[in-house]
């Protein structure tokens, strides 16, 4: 498999913020976007499937669309996907499925129908990499449960809440019945990836059609993207540490 740029989206307002969020890219920003890697040929795939076509096809160039949390706005880019003809990957945490600001059960039905593949988030989106095993186990089983029972659709991909993984998390998101799951990684995804900890790249509000066109080509530019996956494993013990207080506090 060549290299495959995997687009890491969150909110999809229908009009800008008053002061830019990294997070939440307007529908006309995002239009322009889809619109961009239309033109230049790329096919615009949910992850599942991006990673099918990639391995049949080494060359085909795709981008792999994912969007996380389940907002209620992902409705405006859904508009835009059907517009372009392009498909994308939604991940839910099910703990909030129907609660302000978020997509209910029936919308996720239909979304499904469309054609937008339905991955887990979690339940409650927490670290995984800092849960006990049996909550991480809960976590991974009950989400994926839910989605299928209530979308009556496989429930392939899997995204870590925050970014967060480990060794231990990856290979219980394998033994929970997942094929793949995402990170955040900010840089392409190469062949040789574990196909549990696949990187991803995040367009921002405002993105030009140059800058778009240089992340799916080169990936995230700078020193930080690195300087972030080297600290990884310090962070985490900071986390399990603050975790561990503060359930000895309460």
């Amino acid at each position: 498999m060549s290299a495959l740029p995997i687009l890491m989206y969150h909110g999809i307002p229908a009009t800008p913020d008053p002061v830019p969020d990294p997070l939440r890219v307007p529908v006309a920003d995002f239009r322009r976007q889809i619109a961009t890697l239309t033109a230049d040929g790329w096919e615009l795939l949910g992850l599942s499937e991006a990673l099918s076509a990639k391995a049949a096809d080494a060359d085909r160039p795709i981008v792999a669309l994912t969007f996380d949390d389940g907002y209620a706005d992902f409705l405006n880019a859904a508009v835009v996907l059907a517009e372009y003809g392009a498909r994308a990957t939604l991940y839910v945490p099910t703990g909030t499925v129907g609660t302000d600001g978020y997509l209910d059960w029936d919308q996720l039905t239909a979304l499904a129908a469309a054609g937008v593949e339905i991955g887990s988030h979690s339940r409650q989106h927490r670290p995984m990499d800092t849960l006990p095993a049996e909550v991480l186990v809960a976590e991974l089983v009950r989400s994926r449960g839910e989605l299928a029972g209530r979308l009556g659709v496989p429930v392939r991909s899997f995204c870590y809440p925050h970014g967060y993984s480990s060794r231990r998390v990856r290979r219980a998101v394998a033994d929970a019945g997942y094929a793949n799951a995402c990170m955040i990684g900010r840089r392409l995804a190469r062949p040789a990836d574990d196909r549990f900890a696949l990187p991803r790249l995040q367009p921002g509000p405002g993105s030009t059609p140059a800058d778009v066109r240089r992340l799916v080509e080169c990936g995230e530019p700078g020193f930080a993207p690195v300087a972030k996956r080297a600290l990884q494993p310090a962070w985490r013990v900071a986390r399990l540490t603050a975790a561990h207080l503060g359930h000895q506090l309460t």
